[in-house]
């Protein structure tokens, strides 16, 4: 038997049955306490008690690769698991558990209707028992597959009892979903619960893991993703864009780009290639701007794509086809994509068009019409994936109907996400904006029919992206995706544009325009309910339509030559730059310097600002006792550099 010295009751002698799992690789001497050791504590690590029959000897070669049909390694390890974890609980009800495990913040447990933690402080960071399951109920509603992936739900709900899921990330997971929670616990705070726990969550990464050595798994990425789209969507631009490329580093450095290890069960393996996936689609959608690159290319992902949720939820395995073979004309394709896997391909189309929209130097040299060009390999691309998904084929609701037994609601809402990125890649490529300064270097041989094609191409797509919302919304479907606000933006402002063209045809009347516009500053108001910057969105939005007049010119395809003044390209450029058209329009005006006074209209005052007044009254106004666990205030101001790493993290750009 291995006997030391018991560190918090020193001078006295403790016998110990057995090390834990970190101890005894390490050959460091355990002082037993369950559930966390003196060594794990210390150090902040996650301290696992193995079941007798792996500790008697060294650990065993790892299984052989796993079969559909027969699962049995996955089966053992749940149960090895399971005998850890009733194990820890024996001990603690034994007494063998000493009270003095306060600095470990890294564990909870949900024994029935009571949560425990390791320690006071980790216990007053997370809500009740009871309110900690209805926010995790309305993440899996709410959130999972909207359009991000990250988790197997049964198998997440799994490891929560199993103690193995980190804090960070179980507080991630809470400020991703509490601004969709109905609870009572949170009334008229949700925002401001959610900012709490993000805080809280990235100060657990930074403590706990990336000042840790050999701390960095899956659970990190997963954390640092969520916490990116948090900060994205509050504002904090610069902040959720370095986070997202954090994250991207972290998954390169576990390899999670090339296929996970086979040894490992079939609902692991899926979830580190969704949470790589996820990754790869949030640095797509969020680096729609000038001067932000992307970080994951598509040469470097291995991976295969996310299979089919039926396959996924029932913890099998199916071979899919990777990025690389989907986006080739010549690739034999037996089997459609699954909805998920065409988020993924549509988001590389995507960050393909942002990158010819923001960042072409080469956009002189080559005329659009070009079957050379940029303009015509995108549009390709966006046919090929047509023939994949049948895009614009089928409406939604009639997809619901047809299909009322089989069909898989979350699926349908990546189909709808899919469908919303095709749109909006023809409304990007076809804005009148955009046309105009790609035609503007030809100059007369600039052919005046393709001007007058790309401005309907691109009114065309800016009412199919509100169809296709309104459709879903009227079939059930919810359409809470961060991103759709920046999308109904997008079409909102061409139809904005359009509104002064003096030519419509008889398809385009002007009552048309003016219906899809209101329907875009109505959908951001509902979507402001649960986002800040689709409030933002909103207020730029009114207020540029309220002087969009001034560029008719750029609709008229014999006034190419005429030039646009800088303040005015610059006004038309946050119009489309995602982390502009999302930031506080109080902290950088909207309209042109020297030659538009500043805009305080009644229709646009009453959209935005009292969205954002009413938040903060709620907030003012709520009790503040169920936040007074998280970390105090004087800690969370000197960690405000670390949250927000740039001084334009708060959309100054």
């Amino acid at each position: 038997m291995d006997m030391t010295l018991d560190p918090l009751n020193s001078g006295s002698i403790k016998r110990i049955r057995q090390a834990c799992a970190n101890c005894r690789r390490k050959k460091t001497k355990c002082s037993g306490e369950r559930p966390v050791c003196f060594h794990c504590r210390r150090n902040r690590l996650t301290c696992v008690y193995e079941p007798y029959s792996t500790t008697i000897s060294d650990p065993p070669a790892p299984p052989l690769a796993p079969t559909a049909s027969i699962p049995t390694d996955q089966s053992n390890a749940k149960l090895l698991q399971r005998l850890s974890t009733i194990e820890s609980r024996l001990a603690e009800l034994s007494g063998c558990a000493p009270a003095g495990n306060g600095n470990n913040l890294s564990e909870f447990s949900l024994p029935g209707n009571h949560i425990s933690t390791s320690g006071e402080s980790g216990a007053r960071s997370f809500p009740p028992a009871p309110v900690l399951r209805s926010v995790l109920g309305t993440y899996f509603e709410h959130v999972h597959n909207q359009p991000y992936s990250y988790f197997q739900e049964a198998s997440f709900h799994e490891k929560l009892q199993w103690n193995v899921l980190p804090r960070c990330l179980v507080l991630a997971v809470l400020s991703s979903a509490v601004r969709f929670s109905k609870h009572d616990y949170y009334a008229g705070r949700t925002q401001e619960a959610s900012e709490r726990y993000a805080r809280e969550s990235w100060l657990s990464v930074l403590t706990e893991h990336l000042t840790a050595e050999d701390n960095l798994n899956v659970h990190v990425v997963q954390t640092v993703n969520l916490l990116a789209v948090v900060d994205y969507t509050a504002g904090r631009v610069s902040s959720g864009w370095l986070k997202i490329g954090l994250a991207a580093r972290i998954s390169q450095d576990l390899h999670m780009m090339d296929e996970p290890n086979q040894w490992l069960p079939f609902t692991e393996q899926e979830e580190r290639r969704r949470a790589f996936w996820s990754a790869y689609l949030i640095d797509k959608l969020i680096s729609c701007g000038r001067s932000r690159p992307l970080v994951i290319l598509n040469e470097d992902c291995k991976v295969q794509l996310p299979c089919d949720e039926h396959t996924f939820r029932e913890g099998e395995w199916k071979k899919t086809n990777t990025i690389e073979q989907l986006l080739s004309w010549n690739t034999e394709v037996t089997e459609s994509p699954s909805p998920f896997a065409l988020v993924i391909l549509m988001a590389s189309i995507f960050g393909r068009c942002t990158r010819y929209v923001h960042q072409n130097r080469r956009a002189d040299e080559i005329p659009p019409w070009d079957p050379k060009s940029e303009f015509s390999a995108i549009n390709s691309s966006l046919l090929l994936l047509e023939s994949y998904s049948k895009i614009g084929t089928r409406r939604v609701s009639d997809i619901l109907q047809t299909e009322t037994e089989s069909v898989d609601r979350k699926e349908v809402g990546h189909l709808v996400f899919a469908r919303a990125l095709f749109h909006l890649c023809h409304c990007l490529l076809n804005h009148p904006f955009l046309v105009r300064l790609r035609l503007k270097a030809f100059g007369s041989k600039a052919p005046t029919s393709f001007s007058a094609r790309s401005l309907q191409v691109g009114c065309d797509h800016a009412r199919h992206i509100m169809d296709v919302l309104r459709d879903a919304h009227e079939s059930g479907c919810l359409i809470e995706s961060s991103f759709y606000a920046y999308c109904i933006a997008i079409a909102g402002g061409v139809h904005s544009l359009a509104s002064h063209f003096e030519h419509q045809s008889a398809t385009r009347r002007q009552s048309d325009i003016s219906h899809y516009f209101n329907e875009s500053l109505d959908s951001l108001g509902r979507l402001a309910k649960l986002w800040v910057h689709a409030a933002n969105m909103a207020v730029r939005l009114q207020e540029f339509h309220n002087i969009s007049h001034q560029f008719a010119s750029l609709l008229d395809p014999t006034c190419l030559t005429e030039d646009v003044d800088p303040a005015s390209q610059e006004l038309l450029w946050s119009m489309i730059d995602y982390g502009i058209l999302g930031a506080d329009p109080n902290q950088k005006p909207l309209t042109p310097q020297n030659t538009i006074p500043t805009l305080q209209t009644p229709s646009s005052g009453a959209l935005g600002s009292d969205i954002l007044e009413n938040m903060q009254l709620q907030f003012e106004n709520a009790n503040q006792d169920i936040f007074t666990g998280l970390t105090p205030t004087m800690r969370l101001n000197e960690a405000e550099y670390l949250l927000n790493c740039s001084p334009r993290a708060n959309g100054m750009i």
